[in-house]
């Protein structure tokens, strides 16, 4: 009897381990650029799984021209994932299927057009630090002409950034609108025209979002390079 029940104990044990799996998550927007045999495509999957059932869109652009398809046949078990593309183009109807697995922010696909080609393809997933970097962020740091403060004021339209950099040395300000500017998920970067004396001088940056942090490169003219942290002003 003891042994009968241990058997028991421990299947409902297995029981218990194997429900506790659960799918991965994969909700959210998924970034691929890759090469097929008719060109250069990028594809943003917008995903999202309820359960087991996987919904969304596949935005393809390919030579300028975008197309959006609702996703099928979709499903997530544990770290797998697929769904079927049903595309058209010109005027024959294509089925894409997708077969992938999820390791933290990627998703390694097998993607295969119909009876035309098999590719493998890894998706990433798009950070959505965008949304979060309206408004005004300080730093400040040592270079070669001295310590600088800056106030980085942001606005945020779609991908599109603006604002200004309002920069202090040794009593001395400088308010400048920035160009350029541009978000793309946690990616960040724009220009600052700098006017020093008599000089123009080009600062460009280049960051990363992180939370309330932005880690920047900033590259002044062909002078210098300088690695900087900006944080949210509270």
């Amino acid at each position: 009897m003891k042994t009968h029940r241990n058997v028991i104990i421990l299947s409902a044990l297995a029981l218990g381990v194997l429900g506790s799996v659960r799918a991965a998550d994969v909700t959210g927007k998924w970034k691929a650029e890759f090469d097929t045999p008719v060109g250069h495509v990028k594809y943003t999957y917008d995903l999202k799984a309820a359960g087991d059932k996987l919904t969304g869109k596949a935005i393809r652009e390919q030579d300028g021209q975008k197309t959006e398809t609702e996703i099928k046949d979709g499903k997530v078990t544990a770290n797998a994932v697929s769904f079927a593309e049903a595309l058209k183009i010109q005027d024959q109807d294509m089925r894409i299927d997708y077969n992938g697995k999820v390791a933290g922010d990627e998703i390694k696909f097998t993607r295969k057009v119909g009876d035309f080609a098999t590719t493998e393809i890894v998706a990433k997933r798009e950070k959505e630090a965008a949304s979060s970097v309206a408004g005004k962020w300080q730093a400040e740091f040592d270079t070669q002409i001295g310590k600088q403060t800056y106030t980085y004021e942001f606005k945020l339209d779609g991908d599109k950034l603006t604002g200004k950099a309002v920069g202090g040395i040794a009593g001395q300000t400088s308010d400048t609108e920035i160009a350029q500017g541009k978000v793309s998920g946690a990616d960040i970067s724009f220009v600052e025209n700098l006017k020093f004396g008599d000089m123009d001088i080009r600062v460009d940056y280049a960051g990363q979002i992180a939370g309330d942090e932005i880690k920047f490169t900033r590259k002044i003219g062909d002078f210098a390079t300088e690695e900087l942290v900006a944080k949210r002003a509270k």
